[in-house]
């Protein structure tokens, strides 16, 4: 009886779904990934004491923490250079560095199956953007193709603010990175409610690397969030 009830209700939601937009369909599996990130956070062990109304938020909890340090900014996806300038405006020792990587053609591979971030979405046609501090530098390329050769200046501190979106993007940054990430390294993550891209990117990672991270700083959705290398 269990069996038969179970696949008349399968069956009821493909009819369902038959009825049902693209977009509308979307916004449901995005109902269920918020569920999923939050089972994430808790799986993960990480308990977000400081949820914040928006981005700016989330940034500000560590940008008070170092903005008179000797900072290493690397920003992966920089779009049109919003996160860039805010970062420029708070660091203010004048030794700290603000590194931009991007394509500007944007993503590489879809990001949603079924939504709008398909590939190619966030390409503003190769133009970097324009900001006025010395400081801040931009390297144009995949990230899998630029990163072998660069060098990072001396720092303080490391602040990481990631907006690859993808989980192979992600994951290349962060693999890459693993020989300078360590106690005190700050990590942004800016889509975590895609839980195959960001998140199991960072899970793996922590997996691979044996380190430990603490939570920051989210946003009310979780999908924002700032952590800080612990060991």
């Amino acid at each position: 009886m269990r069996r038969m009830t179970l696949q008349l209700f399968k069956r009821l939601l493909t009819m369902v779904g038959a009825q049902m937009s693209a977009p509308r369909l979307h916004q449901l599996q995005m109902v269920v990934n918020y569920m999923k990130l939050g089972h994430w956070m808790a799986d993960n062990g990480f308990q977000i004491d400081h949820r914040v109304s928006d981005r700016s938020a989330v940034f500000d909890a560590v940008a008070e923490q170092v903005h008179d340090k000797q900072v290493l900014y690397l920003e992966f996806g920089v779009f049109r250079g919003a996160s860039m300038r805010y970062w420029s405006a708070m660091l203010k020792h004048p030794e700290s560095r603000l590194h931009g990587f991007d394509s500007f053609e944007g993503l590489p591979e879809d990001f949603d199956v079924d939504g709008p971030y398909t590939k190619g979405t966030f390409d503003v046609m190769g133009q970097m953007p324009l900001i006025g501090d010395s400081r801040v530098q931009f390297f144009k390329g995949w990230f899998n193709e630029v990163l072998p050769t660069y060098q990072l200046p001396r720092h303080d501190v490391l602040v990481i603010v990631l907006d690859a979106d993808l989980y192979s993007s992600t994951l290349c940054v962060l693999r890459h990175l693993r020989p300078f990430i360590a106690p005190g390294t700050f990590i942004y993550f800016d889509d975590m409610s895609r839980p195959d891209h960001e998140p199991r990117a960072f899970k793996d990672f922590m997996r691979e690397s044996g380190l430990t991270f603490r939570p920051i700083s989210a946003d009310y959705s979780l999908n924002t969030a700032f952590f800080k290398c612990v060991k």
